[in-house]
């Protein structure tokens, strides 16, 4: 009989010069890296866990080592997805300079340029029925906070703050996916012009 012990034992386990757990977080590393190429190549309607498998050369049994599911691996996905884009944001988005709104619209412009894959996912795949609905209900209203208390801080009324910020985490939403799919031809240069125009013409709109 198996005493358990494998488990209970507090030293990791080395093979090949690595413990269980760095061997665990490779292969969750490989398969979340086979779903960005997928989500590259066709959307995030080519992520299944079998196809993940084939692409990462991993079993199904690692697959659900780490994940509990498709929509598991794909919520994990978005919210590091998600975190890589807000922590530039939200570094130049603090900064008191004149210069402020281009650097932070040319920062977000050269992170959506990046990697193509991490792009469609964070901003076309939600526009889709691909399951990250929910996902994104619950990650996108950092970002609109981002906007609301660093853009907009000057608005003294909490709603029109909040209405601003909602608007234009919208638009330019929807303004990334168009250029994204090809719908919207413009350079990247009118992309960040057109972003700084926007700040603009919402602070205009409330002086208070």
């Amino acid at each position: 009989m198996h005493s358990g012990q494998d488990s209970a034992d507090p030293e990791p386990r080395i093979w090949g010069g690595t413990t269980l757990t760095e061997r665990r977080e490779t292969r969750r590393a490989a398969l979340l890296e086979a779903a960005l190429d997928l989500i590259g190549e066709a959307g995030a309607g080519a992520v299944t866990m079998r196809a993940v498998c084939r692409r990462a050369n991993l079993t199904d049994r690692y697959f659900y080592e780490s994940f509990t599911g498709r929509d598991d691996l794909l919520d994990v996905l978005y919210r590091l997805v998600a975190d890589e884009f807000r922590e530039p944001m939200t570094a130049f988005a603090a900064l008191d300079s004149p210069t402020r709104d281009r650097e932070l619209a040319q920062v977000l412009v050269d992170k959506v340029l990046e990697d193509p894959r991490k792009s469609r996912l964070f901003l076309v795949e939600p526009y889709s029925s691909t399951g990250l609905g929910q996902t994104t209900i619950a990650v996108m209203p950092t970002f609109t906070r981002l906007i609301q208390d660093h853009l907009f801080n000057h608005v003294t009324d909490p709603v029109a703050r909040r209405m601003a910020a909602l608007t234009m985490a919208s638009g330019n939403a929807g303004m990334f996916s168009a250029w994204l799919n090809g719908s919207l031809k413009v350079t990247p240069e009118q992309v960040v012009d057109h972003l700084v125009e926007v700040i603009t013409i919402y602070r205009s709109m409330y002086r208070g």
